[in-house]
């Protein structure tokens, strides 16, 4: 059938099949091509996006973990008190005051007992936790350091029921039974965790990629990082376990909504803690952006095929007419010229040498015809290439461009012109150079000028501006052509932006300034090596301890060859630390020019990967701590004979007061019942003269003897007072009180007293000393009360500092609150004898009494409306 067809039918048809054929497999490479670079892209920009994640974590985590060990000396200070109230109690539970031990360290305390289970605490609110349920890791962790004496310091993390940011660290007891727990809680750890947040890396992420539809953070115990009320789902908990469980990233796909949801495993296990400090990143991609443009991909190249094949065959069918005309002229005119028209092209002659002259004619002029033709067609294929070439690369996001030595643009691609806000044909034949300052120019400049035929590539990044004023960096990759004289005739440039990577490495680098600036500002010296003993950081505060040149020069170094008097023993330590991953604290003397420093030195592993790939030494002066323990020492012994010294003057005077105490109540009583004895005999003679002066005068003499007997009985309770041994009980405040009451008011037999007694809480001290203070007050009430009309007395108490403050308050004669001072004074009376009795001892006993059970006494009294006697009893039952 295809015989039959013309001629121009059959060529169009086989340009059409040859075009179509061509444009469709340049067409399907190229997109097949355009579809993998693109999906890898996304795949590069997800990895890359991890990669992050994983690095910043551990950036962070590392900053975090020297923070949590700046408090690692508190938690040593508060284990030594707990240890030692621990041992007080012989290890007895019941012993054993936990809150008030609280809070004299400011700390929590749990006891934990050989099943992982928290048996006692301070914390009332939180009930037992078996930490075999909650964090397996801490159960084994505790089994590992059950056995040994030590403290172990853990990270800072958030409690498991309030989320509130706690230090934790642990140290077994000396009889092994539990293991101590102490937790510390201050609000500054929510700020330094607000200074290195996870949350920011997160965030950036999102900006970076594109693709990601959001991010969250879960810590180990499904807790989400930046919300710690949210609940977390069974099926999140589960899948978190897992991961954690088998320490590797889980991804799920979800073709309904078109996205991927990966669970990434950033894994900062570290065995020198109990506490895993792993987090996982919940990532969701959606492949919507991506699908999108690889549709356009696909619609763009559909649209570029079409075109191209409907040009084909309009071009197929104009060279079969081009190709197929003179044919059919030249049989034409054949035809012609056999049908004897011999007119038709020489009209003059037709014989056959002319018509052979005319076919050579003819068929050179077809010949030179045909090669003109060919030309065009070569022409119009290298436009049509041109054409797809530019199809083709205005499809990329790339910046690409060619131009002459003199700046002028031959070639732009669309990204290009769009970049720069301008249209292509604006571009095209103009000079046009990119906005940049001028020692950016001159960088270009040097840059292009540098390009050779040995080196005729080469690649360069610039900060420039984009139509919209904003500075980009964009990395440019530039290629110069040369002509066979080695002359450049022209450059092509291929760029890409690269502001979004930037601003990820400036990110990262203020990361780590924010690390080392965190470590030099420590006063500890700190120094980082790797598994070579490489110094990979080392901070400013060595300078204190050793002669140092700068510190920037150390880096890089060997540590042994920086520091030659490290010796054998120190490198085997690194080496133990390297090998079992373990954390270790030596003691080491320097005798340094300056004087011998005792120095206290921690290796600390970094893990990476399952192993422990540097080394963290934290070299800390001792030497303070070292002289004050001496100092201490000697203070001590000093302090101890002066006790000594101190106790036997006091045994000397005692013992002399003893003497006093005896003479006062044995050789002064003697002479005074001699007195009385006598002055009884003279009032006997003298009974018949009742009218007689010496009657009077007995009588003085008889009431004076009585008044200095009460003051030897008095002064005898005073010195008692001070040297009595306490027998603390506790004391039932309302019943003794309503027993001296009932003895008192039958010394006054004549007086309607109106008494008031409070509900009275009891106190703790000595029964008999505390009724003395209750007799002398109630007494003094009574006294000073029983000429007024309507006698009032009530006892009761007050809250005063969270302990009772008992009162005694009356409404008698008063007195100037000028002499509340020296009430409680011995001897001291504020009332004439002859009108009141008493001999100014009794509130001096008071006062004493007070005082030895450690309590306060004061008073508030007016002229004529009474006193009233506060006081507390300064001893909390079963304490002293």
């Amino acid at each position: 059938m295809l015989e039959k067809w013309r001629l121009s039918r059959q060529i169009s048809l086989i340009i059409f099949c040859t075009v179509a054929l061509i444009v469709t497999g340049i067409i399907l490479i190229n997109y097949f091509v355009t579809v993998g670079a693109v999906q890898d892209n996304s795949l590069r920009l997800r990895d890359h996006s991890e990669q992050m994640i994983n690095t910043s974590f551990r950036i962070i985590n590392a900053g975090l973990e020297n923070y949590d060990n700046s408090f690692n000396g508190i938690m040593e200070n508060g284990f030594s008190l707990a240890m030692e109230k621990y041992n007080e109690t012989g290890g007895d539970l019941s012993q054993r005051d936990l809150q008030n031990l609280s809070q004299q360290l400011g700390m929590e305390i749990y006891l934990i007992n050989e099943s992982a289970v928290i048996v006692q605490s301070s914390n009332t609110q939180n009930p037992a936790l078996d930490f075999n349920q909650i964090y397996p890791n801490v159960a084994q962790f505790l089994k590992k350091i059950r056995n040994t004496s030590q403290m172990y310091p853990d990270r800072i993390t958030p409690d498991y029921y309030t989320g509130n940011l706690t230090k934790y660290a642990y140290m077994p007891t000396p009889d092994h039974k539990y293991i101590m727990e102490l937790a510390y809680s201050k609000p500054e750890f929510g700020q330094q965790e607000l200074r290195l947040d996870y949350r920011r890396v997160m965030t950036q992420i999102k900006e970076i990629n594109p693709d990601i539809d959001h991010a969250r953070l879960f810590r180990k115990n499904f807790r989400l990082v930046g919300d710690p009320k949210y609940n977390a789902s069974d099926e999140e908990r589960s899948i978190i376990s897992s991961i954690l469980t088998d320490r590797k990233s889980r991804e799920f796909h979800y073709p309904e909504n078109e996205s991927v949801v990966k669970y990434l495993l950033v894994d900062m296990r570290n065995g020198i803690y109990g506490v895993d400090m792993s987090l996982v990143a919940e990532i969701t991609y959606h492949n919507n952006r991506l699908e999108d443009k690889l549709n356009r991909i696909l619609v763009n190249h559909l649209i570029l095929a079409l075109i191209i094949i409907i040009c084909g065959m309009l071009l197929s069918v104009q060279l079969s007419r081009r190709i197929t005309r003179p044919i059919e002229d030249l049989v034409e005119d054949v035809d012609r010229v056999a049908c004897g028209n011999l007119d038709h092209t020489i009209r003059t002659g037709a014989s056959i040498e002319l018509r052979s002259l005319q076919e050579s004619t003819i068929r050179l002029v077809s010949s030179i015809r045909t090669l003109v033709y060919d030309l065009k067609k070569e022409k119009e294929k290298l436009l049509q290439s041109e054409e797809r070439y530019r199809k083709v690369v205005e499809t990329q996001a790339e910046l690409i461009c060619r131009f002459k030595p003199d700046g002028s643009h031959l070639f732009v691609s669309d990204a290009y012109a769009r970049f720069f806000g301008k249209s292509i044909n604006e571009m095209l034949g103009s000079r046009f150079t990119p906005e940049m300052t001028q020692e950016e120019r001159q960088i270009m400049a040097n840059h292009l000028s540098s390009l050779n035929r040995q080196t005729p590539s080469a690649t360069i990044e610039q900060k420039i501006l984009s139509h919209d004023g904003t500075a980009r960096w964009v990395q440019w990759n530039d290629t110069a052509i040369f002509n066979e004289d080695g002359v450049v005739i022209e450059y092509q440039s291929v760029g890409r932006d690269i502001t979004d990577l930037k601003q990820l490495e400036e990110n990262i680098r203020a990361s780590d300034l924010l690390y080392r600036s965190t470590i030099n500002a420590m006063v500890d010296g700190v120094h980082v090596i790797d598994r070579s003993y490489t110094i990979l950081l080392i901070n400013d505060a060595f300078h204190v301890w050793i002669d140092l040149p700068t510190v920037e020069s150390l880096i890089n170094q060997n540590l042994f060859d920086v520091f030659p008097f490290l010796d054998e023993k120190i490198r085997a330590e690194y080496i133990e630390v390297f090998e079992t991953g373990r954390m270790l604290i030596t003691e080491e003397i320097l005798n340094q020019e300056k004087g011998i420093i005792h120095t206290e030195t921690r290796k600390i592993p970094i893990w990476l990967d399952g192993r422990v790939e540097k080394i963290v030494t934290i070299l800390r002066d001792t030497t303070d701590k070292h002289l004050a323990a001496i100092a201490q020492q000697n203070m001590n012994q000093m302090l101890e004979h002066e006790v000594k010294i101190r106790t036997q003057e006091l045994e000397a005077i005692i013992h002399e007061l003893d003497s006093f105490t005896y003479t006062i109540s044995h050789d002064l009583r003697a002479p005074l019942r001699a007195i009385d004895g006598f002055s009884h005999i003279l009032t006997l003679k003298t009974e018949h003269d009742k009218q007689s002066d010496t009657a009077h005068y007995l009588g003085k003499i008889h009431e004076n003897i009585r008044f200095m007997d009460l003051l030897i009985d008095d002064l005898l309770t005073f010195s008692q007072m001070s040297r009595r041994q306490i027998e603390l009980t506790s004391v039932n405040m309302q019943t003794i009180t309503e027993e001296v009451v009932c003895e008192l008011m039958s010394s006054y037999p004549l007086v309607r007293f109106e008494v008031t007694i409070d509900e009275l809480p009891p106190a703790y001290g000595d029964l008999l000393m505390l009724r003395q203070v209750l007799t002398r007050l109630l007494s003094n009430a009574m006294k000073f009360s029983q000429k007024r009309h309507r006698p009032k007395i009530r006892v009761g108490y007050t809250i005063s500092h969270d302990v009772p403050e008992y009162f005694v308050q009356d409404n008698g004669i008063g007195f100037d609150m000028q002499y509340a001072d020296k009430i409680f004074d011995v001897f001291l009376r504020l009332h004439p004898a002859g009108e009141y009795e008493g001999t100014g001892v009794g509130l001096a006993i008071v006062n004493r009494i007070i005082i030895r059970h450690g309590g306060h006494i004061r008073v508030i009294s007016e002229e004529g409306s009474g006193t009233t006697f506060f006081f507390t009893v300064g001893m909390v039952h079963g304490t002293k």
